[in-house]
């Protein structure tokens, strides 16, 4: 689906999570209109022409760096600060692990072709890892902050939004990764159709009422 399509689902998404959170006395579910819509396009940065594959080449360094220096701080907050070194060993293990696997399988021939997969549009970024990966995160690491934790379930939902939206889409996505590679798809709908403007409308009703019936 376009960029614009997966925005609009990713808002509907937040604003159904922050009054579902509403009706059940937790207020901090608003935060998810600030990650749900943002984690909707997250899966494109995959993609150089999309407006986060364009974020992606402009801020790869900095996000990078960023990135390095939140997972250090996290590991000192939850390690030391804490005492919580169950926390730390498990980010240790999150971080370091994956790199030295990745190093060590990039060196066989069959490997480094498999690799093209995480780089390629509607690759592993398409797929339901990371989503999981998160949501096994705050059970291992043992998250207590709701705020925190109602920005990565927002997000979670919104990233899981726009992998079911691109099902929609004859081209789909590979949702069965790691078993297949093939990508699955519900209909025969083309990107940028008039029939994808009806779907979407559909969809943000269908989410906006889900929080009616929960």
């Amino acid at each position: 689906m376009t960029g614009s399509s997966h925005k609009a689902i990713g808002v509907a998404v937040g604003v159904a999570f922050a009054v579902y959170g509403y009706q059940n006395g937790v207020p901090s579910a608003t935060l998810a209109l600030v990650s749900a819509p943002i984690a909707a396009m997250l899966p494109d940065i995959d993609h150089d022409n999309s407006k986060m594959g364009k974020v992606r080449k402009m801020t790869a360094n900095v996000a990078m760096t960023i990135a390095a220096l939140a997972m250090v701080g996290a590991a000192v907050y939850y390690g030391w600060y804490n005492v919580d070194y169950t926390a730390l060993i498990t980010l240790g293990v999150g971080i370091a692990l994956p790199l030295a696997l990745l190093a060590a399988l990039s060196r066989n021939k069959h490997i480094k072709k498999m690799i093209g997969f995480a780089t390629m549009h509607r690759g592993i970024m398409h797929t339901l890892l990371l989503p999981i990966c998160l949501m096994l995160a705050t059970r291992f690491i043992n998250i207590s902050d709701t705020y925190f934790l109602m920005l990565i379930y927002g997000g979670v939902a919104g990233y899981v939004s726009h992998i079911f939206a691109d099902c929609i889409t004859k081209r789909g996505c590979p949702i069965l990764f790691p078993l297949t590679r093939r990508n699955t798809s519900f209909t025969n709908i083309s990107t940028g159709s008039s029939a994808e403007k009806v779907c979407v409308a559909v969809l943000i009703i269908a989410i906006m009422a889900v929080p009616f019936f929960l």
